[in-house]
């Protein structure tokens, strides 16, 4: 085994990993409040990483950063992930259990902590590129969820495009193809802010996570989390291999389809279902043992020249 490969595997994966514990750790000693992580949350969708996005959207080609082979590739492995798993549950009686349990199977925190592992490990050059997969991917996860978890409407239709995340991503892609940006100051501005995103959106999340209630539903809690971090990225990454991606790319759909359940998987779910507690399982569980996972996963890519 290539010692210094394990070590740089780690080196990626275990800061994201420390800082949510520390975010744990402050709400656990109350430096950190419900109500510091609901604000926190809310600037980061609303305001910091929408800010990330335009920025390294609208500063890069788009020719360069969209990657039409790999989004579609993505696109198609999503759906057959959701299908896969429907089908799996399929004699489970409560189908708004069965659509939880579908959504934390597929639906991975690509924002924050995919976004974060391909910075770690590809610079922030990857981030253009990382932005427009984001963006077909955002669309798509939500417009599943939406299926599995209620009745599709043109409401819904509406609320997913007044997404933050999409808009700030369209605008970056207008301002990458018109050559039309705003002033310095505002692009300076709206650097600091973006700064912002990673380690407040990694704290919230790290204080956000519930494990009170993990014995109620600890079986289903595994086997997705098992899914989500083993064996679809796993499946994914062998059915990637006749498409001749290269380094790059291979790189960033690991990162992106390893990436541990959303903590949007639990809002969703606790607004539309029941179920909510056990989404929360799942996300809490996935994020506490994706940075092995991943680590894991990225030695085997390098070791297979993937990566």
């Amino acid at each position: 085994m290539n010692l210094e490969l394990v070590i740089g595997a780690f080196e990626i994966t275990l800061p994201i990993l420390f800082i949510l514990l520390l975010g744990g750790w402050f709400k656990h000693k109350t430096w950190i409040s419900d109500g510091f992580v609901s604000s926190g949350n809310t600037l980061v969708f609303n305001i910091s990483l929408p800010c990330l996005l335009y920025l390294n959207v609208s500063q890069n080609s788009i020719s360069t950063n969209l990657n039409l082979p790999l989004i579609g590739f993505a696109i198609v492995a999503t759906i057959v992930t959701v299908v896969v798993v429907w089908l799996f549950y399929r004699k489970q009686p409560d189908s708004g259990q069965r659509g939880v349990l579908a959504q934390c199977a597929y639906r991975g925190n690509m924002a924050i902590i995919g976004l974060a592992l391909c910075e770690r490990a590809l610079g922030q050059d990857i981030l253009g590129k990382a932005a427009i997969y984001l963006a077909f991917l955002t669309i798509l996860y939500n417009l599943i969820a939406v299926v599995l978890l209620t009745t599709f409407n043109r409401k819904i239709l509406f609320t997913i495009a007044k997404n933050p995340l999409i808009i700030s991503i369209v605008l970056g892609l207008i301002s990458s193809s018109s050559e039309i940006h705003p002033p310095q100051v505002v692009i300076t501005s709206m650097a600091y802010l973006g700064k912002l995103t990673l380690p407040l959106a990694l704290l919230c999340l790290g204080a956000s996570l519930q494990w009170q209630s993990f014995k109620q539903n600890h079986r289903d809690a595994i086997a997705i989390t098992f899914l989500k971090l083993i064996l679809i990225p796993l499946l994914t990454m062998w059915a990637a291999i006749p498409f001749g991606f290269d380094k790059t790319d291979t790189t960033l759909l690991f990162f992106m389809v390893s990436a541990p359940t959303a903590v949007a998987a639990y809002v969703m779910a606790n607004k539309m279902t029941s179920h909510g507690a056990l989404s929360a399982e799942i996300v809490a569980l996935s994020t506490l043992v994706s940075p092995f996972t991943i680590a894991i996963g990225y030695y085997l890519l390098k070791v297979f020249g993937m990566a």
